[in-house]
C-alpha cells in the first residue's frame, strides 16, 4: 500500500508500462573479509548485476544496468525471465522497477539495525568499564 502511494506521488504510476527481458544477470562479491593468502576472502555479501531490455513507444530498443542484493527478489533473475517496468514516456531511457526500491529499502533497514546494534553494545561497554 505505501509503495502505491509513493510511486503515485513520484509521478511513475502515470509512466508508460513494459515488459524488460533480461540479458544477463552475473553474481559478483560485496566486500571481502580476510587478507590470508593462504585462504580465500569471505563475501561479506553478494550481489546480481542484471542487464535488462525493452523497447518504448518508438519501438526503440532500450538497455539499462541495475543491482539487486540478496534481499531481494530480484536477485534471483536469470537470462531470459521478464520484469514488469515503467519508463518515463518524456525520457524512454529512465525507468522504474518496483522491486529495486523495495530491495533498497530493506537493505538500508538492515543496515540501520546493524549500526544502532554496535552503538548499544558499544555503549554497554564503555559502561561496563566505568562502573568496574
Amino acid at each position: 500500500m505505501l509503495i502505491e502511494i509513493w510511486e503515485h506521488l513520484r509521478g511513475y504510476d502515470n509512466w508508460t508500462k513494459a515488459v524488460a527481458t533480461v540479458q544477463s544477470a552475473k553474481l559478483s562479491r560485496v566486500g571481502q573479509l580476510g587478507n590470508d593468502e593462504s585462504k580465500p576472502p569471505v563475501a561479506l555479501g553478494w550481489e546480481s548485476v542484471c542487464k535488462i531490455r525493452w523497447e518504448d513507444q518508438n519501438r526503440v530498443e532500450r538497455t539499462a544496468i541495475f543491482q539487486a542484493y540478496e534481499e531481494s527478489p530480484l536477485y534471483q533473475l536469470v537470462e531470459g525471465n521478464t520484469v514488469d517496468i515503467r519508463f518515463n514516456p518524456a525520457n524512454p531511457s529512465e525507468y522504474y522497477l518496483r522491486g529495486l526500491m523495495e530491495s533498497g529499502v530493506i537493505r538500508t533497514c538492515r543496515l540501520a539495525i546493524y549500526a544502532v546494534m554496535i552503538i548499544v553494545l558499544a555503549i554497554g561497554f564503555i559502561v561496563f568499564l566505568l562502573a568496574h
